[in-house]
């Protein structure tokens, strides 16, 4: 009896018996091949319009009851139709525009580099009162029910009356503030240059707690939940009690953090001046994914819709999936992109500092906010 491994007669097999029933044995064991993942579907959305202003847009518009407000460097506060695009009026001040505009009933809020505080009659436009500080205004003006808030250059975060716009207290920093307030269960909670986080009761302006960081801080902080989310020029994302200011935990990314992050579920996002995305746990601080775009990021994410929406100084506004970090939809505009975008209805809104709002339409269908309140910007 012949050996099974001895080759056979057949002079064009090259290969044993042997040696071929092993390979096709060996096959029939493999495992299969792990399919390759489906690519997440780029969602729909469409270039509507773009309006062109007078100069650079850093600034996240506001949209209500049918009227988009929007800032610029041209010193003044456009008005627009949000589904056209056309221009509805122009308010004009004495600086640049780099805040949000904010409601409360029947009275638009909206802050100035010229150091003022300006108060309009949404239905007619006209002015029911300014409030001066002592320096520029390039944060947005917060309002509650009975107050408004606002924070200064000249070192200092103002509380007024909403009703007669008196200044109901003052809280002065050791350094310019440059962003916008977050309020949460009584306690506003600002960041200063002077490297500190305070947080301060709401009604009378004492100071609760003050947390020091190792770097101006530029950014707005934020507040849900508990907890306060402060970005540093130290590279350092904190998270802190509101209530007590102890520290939770701190991220370290590659180069300072100018934006301010925005949440999502459980998760933090976070642009950096390394060009960086960042997505963390919110209550323990660890890294999910950190997304490289085309530039510095320094826009307030926008999570809208299963998609996290962030520009950067490249000029790019990209959707990002938000578990993976993976870009799915981009658009590059002509300049840098300092502000975040914002959603109303079924339209997406970007300012850019080609000097251009550019609006696109939603197509992909999704739960849809009432009112496009933008995030506060940093």
């Amino acid at each position: 009896m012949k050996n099974a491994c001895q080759p056979t007669p057949n002079l064009n097999t090259r290969l044993p018996v042997c040696l071929l029933l092993a390979l096709v044995l060996l096959a029939a064991c493999s495992p299969a091949p792990a399919p390759s993942p489906t690519p997440q579907p780029a969602p729909g959305i469409e270039f509507a319009w773009e309006y062109k202003a007078g100069d650079y847009i850093r600034s996240i518009p506001l949209v209500h009851e049918n009227v988009l407000y929007l800032g610029s460097d041209d010193n003044s506060l456009h008005a627009l139709d949000p589904i056209t695009g056309d221009l509805q009026w122009v308010y004009e001040t004495g600086d640049n525009l780099t805040s949000t505009p904010a409601v409360l009933d029947d009275s638009l809020y909206f802050t100035s580099w010229d150091g003022n505080l300006y108060a309009l009659d949404i239905k007619s436009g006209k002015t029911l009162r300014t409030f001066p500080t002592g320096g520029w205004i390039s944060a947005s003006p917060l309002v509650d029910g009975e107050r408004v808030y606002i924070a200064s250059h000249d070192g200092s975060i103002y509380a007024l009356d909403l009703q007669t716009g008196e200044l109901t207290w003052s809280f002065e920093t050791a350094g310019r503030i440059e962003s916008s307030p977050a309020l949460l269960d009584g306690l506003l909670y600002t960041a200063s240059a002077d490297g500190n986080v305070y947080a301060l009761d709401a009604e009378t302006g004492d100071l609760v707690w003050s947390f020091p960081t190792s770097g101006p801080l530029l950014a707005s902080p934020i507040a849900a939940e508990g907890l306060v989310y402060a970005p540093s020029t130290d590279r350092r994302l904190y998270a802190l009690d509101g209530e007590t200011g102890e520290l939770l935990w701190s991220f370290q990314s590659g180069r300072l953090f100018e934006g301010t992050p925005a949440l999502g579920g459980e998760l933090i996002y976070i642009g950096g001046d390394d060009g960086s995305l960042y997505a963390l746990d919110r209550l323990a601080g660890g890294l999910l994914w950190e997304a490289p775009l085309e530039g510095m990021v320094r826009s307030t994410p926008l999570v809208y819709a299963g998609l996290v929406f962030v520009g950067d100084d490249g000029g790019t506004l990209s959707a990002l999936d938000p578990g993976t970090g993976q870009v799915v939809w981009s658009y590059r505009t002509g300049g840098a992109i300092t502000a975040g975008p914002v959603v109303y209805g079924d339209m997406l809104y970007v300012g850019s500092l080609d000097r251009r709002l550019h609006a696109f339409r939603i197509t992909q269908p999704g739960p849809l906010p009432v009112e496009g309140e933008p995030q506060d910007e940093g």
